[in-house]
């Protein structure tokens, strides 16, 4: 319960705009709440998390230019806030992906993710993965990445995964996930993000996929690892009124996609040499899917995650 009322406390403060609109929409769905913060304790957290998140920001969390060469810590940190931190970072791991998360066997697919953080002390950053059983059996797939990298982002990442997933449970079409989530995005001044969403209905084996400015979804069958088509969409926060296409495709058993952010190429890389590369990686590993994941290079370039889904039935 601590751990849902400092985030409550924190979104609240800096994401009203998300909390109304999932308010107004998804109040009798189901849909994730974050109660109010009404005790001193958690007013304080808000506080908290934003001074933890502004002097590590400041601190070690970023490089311009090479994601290896860490600035030292802020010496102006004290050390309430620096324990804090340490309290903070594991429970932040926590809302990304909470442990004991519904299985998906159900669904027909299975799902191994990996992400890394920029900073080696921290299990958390900008880039962040969904795996979300929908009503009616299907599947919903996301991965995303938000400017920045280490707790900073984090606190902007959070938000964000949740009120997908929260739209996710009015509707489960990707491309008007994204809408609603741009539309709530771009009242949050200064904070974008690329986003991938996919849903995967079992009956039919059909995948419906929308972007919003991220790198394509990579498709591997017996035939051989395509990059899937990348429907109309911009980085969201960016135009409140951009609107967002999608695309369809059939997933048989024993396929699987690739969905990853930009933070498995390395800077001196084009992107499309970088996607070619991770290509190969998947083509690799046809016969098991999921060691995939220990062949991609996490420390190219600040956060980076892939997730790996495979049709098993």
């Amino acid at each position: 319960m601590a751990r849902h009322r400092l985030a409550s406390a924190y979104a609240r403060r800096h994401f009203p705009s998300f909390l109304s609109d999932i308010g107004r929409s998804n109040a009798a769905k189901g849909a994730i709440v974050f109660p109010a913060a009404k005790s001193p304790g958690e007013l304080g957290a808000q506080e908290a998390i934003r001074r933890s998140a502004t002097e590590i920001g400041t601190g070690s969390m970023s490089s311009t230019t090479d994601t290896r060469a860490r600035r030292p810590a802020n010496p102006r940190a004290c050390p309430w806030t620096l324990a804090l931190q340490r309290q903070l970072i594991p429970d932040l791991r926590w809302l990304v992906q909470p442990s004991g998360w519904t299985p998906l066997k159900g669904c027909g697919v299975l799902v191994a993710v990996r992400s890394r953080s920029a900073d080696p002390r921290l299990r958390v950053g900008g880039d962040w993965y969904l795996s979300m059983p929908l009503a009616g059996g299907d599947l919903l797939l996301a991965i995303g990445d938000v400017a920045g990298h280490g707790v900073t982002a984090a606190a902007e990442m959070i938000p964000i995964r949740y009120a997908l997933a929260s739209f996710a449970t009015a509707s489960g079409e990707p491309a008007e996930i994204l809408d609603r989530l741009n539309t709530a995005l771009c009242r949050r001044c200064g904070v974008t993000a690329t986003v991938v969403a996919a849903r995967f209905c079992p009956r039919s084996g059909e995948l419906t996929w929308a972007q919003a400015g991220h790198p394509p979804i990579l498709a591997c069958d017996s035939s051989g690892v395509r990059r899937l088509p990348s429907p109309d969409g911009v980085m969201l926060g960016v135009d409140p009124a951009a609107r967002f296409g999608h695309a369809t495709a059939r997933l048989d058993r024993g396929d699987f996609l690739v969905m990853y952010t930009d933070g498995v190429f390395r800077r001196s890389d084009l992107i499309d040499q970088g996607i070619d590369d991770l290509a190969k990686l998947a083509a690799d590993a046809r016969c098991c899917p999921p060691g995939l994941l220990d062949q991609v290079n996490y420390d190219a370039a600040g956060d980076a995650c892939v997730l790996v889904a495979e049709r098993v039935r």
